[in-house]
Order: C-alpha cells, then sequence, then structure tokens
C-alpha cells in the first residue's frame, strides 16, 4: 500500500486502516509517497485520516479489501480545484 501526497503542502499524522491493523506516518511532504506492506485478515474497508494545515482532521473511507487479496494499492491524497481535500484509490489486485 502507497499514499501518495500529490497536493502542494504536507499531510500529518497519516494514518491508514485496515481489516485487522493500521499504520501510520508522521508528514508527507508533497510530491513524497510512504509505502507500508499490509496482509488483511479480514473483509473490509480502508480509511485515511491525517491532520490538515489548519488543525482538523481529515477522513475518508476507501476501497474495500478482502482477506484474499494481493497486489498493490497507491491511496492518492490531493486538493482539488476548490481546495478541498479528496482520497483517490488506484487499486492493482489479485486472488
Amino acid at each position: 500500500m502507497t499514499v501518495q501526497n500529490n497536493a502542494s503542502v504536507p499531510i500529518r499524522n497519516v494514518e491508514v486502516d485496515y481489516p485487522g491493523a493500521a499504520f501510520g506516518a508522521p508528514v508527507i511532504v508533497p510530491g513524497k509517497s510512504y509505502w507500508y506492506h499490509i496482509k488483511p485478515t479480514g473483509d473490509g474497508e480502508i480509511s485515511l485520516s491525517f491532520e490538515m494545515e489548519n488543525g482538523k482532521t481529515f477522513h475518508q473511507k476507501g476501497p474495500t479489501v478482502h482477506a484474499s487479496d494481493g497486489g498493490k494499492m497507491i491511496l492518492i491524497v490531493e486538493l482539488d480545484a476548490s481546495q478541498q481535500w479528496r482520497m483517490r484509490a488506484q487499486v492493482l489486485t489479485h486472488r
């Protein structure tokens, strides 16, 4: 799993929750990413949260993963045209 920051500002206190565990990074600077190997122990949604520059927390649920999944997933974090945060996922899995 990779969390990629495509915004022009850092994201802080990043946390990714998935069935059976979670991981995090203290900061991901603009244009960089953080990679972590995961192994879901059940079926459920991925969720991403991080601290925005204003100190508030961004939280968004992502795709569903299954215990039998393998492959790669990229969670892309960006600011849209109206400067609202969003996360989109690129999923390359196999079962």
